[in-house]
């Protein structure tokens, strides 16, 4: 059967255009104007894109099924107009072995409501001891690159054995950058008068930019895929530039927390406004942003981690970090970004959608021949973020009762459409 979603502003060709698309069983077979078929959705004033590609997404499943499942943080994801997602492997037992990721391809294509992927752990048990086996966590499909996150790989040498076995297997490396040499015991928020006035251990800048630069200079020597996980800092943003600038192979995303909020949003103190890396300063979130603009930044992630109510109301020095955030990440970054004229939404719409694609070597886009994995949205309905509302299993959000525009109106994967 054809269907014809007519009169959208289509995200095509890196352009919004005025245009009529047509998909016929699981494809896009045309793309234009005057577009006839059996099925008509009139998409009139609403934005038709490409489905969201987020590349950093925690679904706590197995072993933290208490925080969050593959239904539940698949189906949060949809709700945000995401048709692919890659996890990470900080999963019990951790994504490091061919058994693990076995299982998880059986729970998975049981239980996940979009296109979902995952990182292989870096090293055995995220413990920055021993390589895991890269060629063989490789072959699988389903292992998108190699990441420790929620760990820094510590060892320089470590990360160069990584980076070597990654290139020799056309794999990507995906770094949580976070120099532990940095840290003191119990760092909670950001470095800051903050976290000063109220007694609390900050966390420096250096403590993610001192990892990222010494793995982009690896980088430069061995010639390997490499992406930063969200970046947070302006040294980070230059490193990331200057390195770009040589013609490697790096890459790196932001998250909506931290290209919205700063350290002084946060409030009494609350735990959901607790992440790794932490929110930082203003001068920290304008360099993201100039990040983005410039093409420094190309992948907006969400960094999407559930934990239990109970484990999120402990004080913020002892809860743990993290936030949800696939849900209303376009919603909040068009809102907060978009609309106040910080970035242009056809930036955000790149950054949400081909880049990521192309950093993880998804075969997505709006175009003729290719698979139908679309969202449609409407970019003039306000909402607000309620608990109620919310799919994941999760409610750690800063976000809570926070109003936005852009809510996603249909979910199409692989030319199955669905009205949400």
């Amino acid at each position: 059967m054809k269907t014809v979603l007519k009169n959208g502003n289509v995200f095509y060709h890196n352009k919004i255009q005025q245009l009529d698309v047509e998909i016929t069983d699981e494809n896009i077979t045309k793309v234009g104007n005057d577009l006839t078929g059996e099925n008509m959705i009139d998409c009139t004033g609403l934005l038709v894109t490409p489905g969201f590609v987020d590349l950093h997404v925690h679904l706590r499943e197995p072993g933290f099924e208490h925080k969050g499942t593959i239904k539940t943080e698949t189906l949060s994801a949809k709700y945000g107009g995401y048709c692919y997602l890659v996890a990470m492997a900080n999963t019990n037992p951790c994504m490091d072995d061919k058994e693990t990721i076995s299982d998880f391809i059986e729970r998975v294509n049981k239980d996940s409501a979009i296109h979902t992927y995952t990182y292989s752990a870096i090293t055995k048990d995220l413990k920055g001891q021993k390589l895991v086996d890269f060629k063989e966590n490789n072959s699988f499909a389903i292992v998108k690159g190699f990441s420790d996150d929620g760990k820094g790989v510590q060892k320089e040498a470590m990360m160069e054995m990584a980076m070597k076995q990654a290139k020799e297997n056309n794999s990507i490396i995906v770094a949580h950058c976070e120099d532990e040499s940095e840290l003191q015991s119990g760092a909670c928020i950001n470095l800051s008068k903050l976290s000063k006035d109220n007694g609390l251990v900050g966390i420096n800048n250096a403590s993610e930019y001192n990892h990222a630069i010494r793995d982009l200079k690896l980088t430069e020597k061995i010639g390997n895929k490499y992406h930063i996980c969200h970046i947070s800092t302006k040294e980070t943003v230059a490193a990331l530039k200057e390195y770009k600038a040589k013609g490697l192979q790096v890459s790196g995303e932001a998250c909506p927390h931290h290209l919205i909020l700063t350290d002084e949003n946060i409030k009494n103190l609350n735990p959901n406004y607790k992440m790794n890396p932490p929110l930082r300063s203003k001068e920290d979130l304008d360099a993201l942003i100039q990040g983005i603009k410039e093409g420094t930044i190309t992948c907006i992630s969400t960094d999407h981690a559930p934990h239990s109510v109970e484990e999120k109301q402990k004080p913020i020095d002892k809860a743990p970090f993290g936030i949800i955030g696939n849900q209303h990440a376009f919603s909040l970054i068009y809102t907060y970004l978009v609309k106040k004229g910080l970035l242009d939404l056809e930036t955000v719409l790149k950054c949400m959608t081909i880049n990521p694609s192309q950093v993880i070597g998804f075969d997505h886009d709006l175009e003729v021949g290719k698979l139908a994995n679309i969202a449609i949205i409407d970019l003039n309905e306000e909402y607000t973020i309620t608990q109620e509302s919310i799919k994941s299993k999760a409610i750690n959000t800063p976000f809570l009762d926070t109003k936005c525009f852009g809510a996603v109106k249909y979910h199409i994967l692989d030319g199955k459409i669905e009205k949400l």
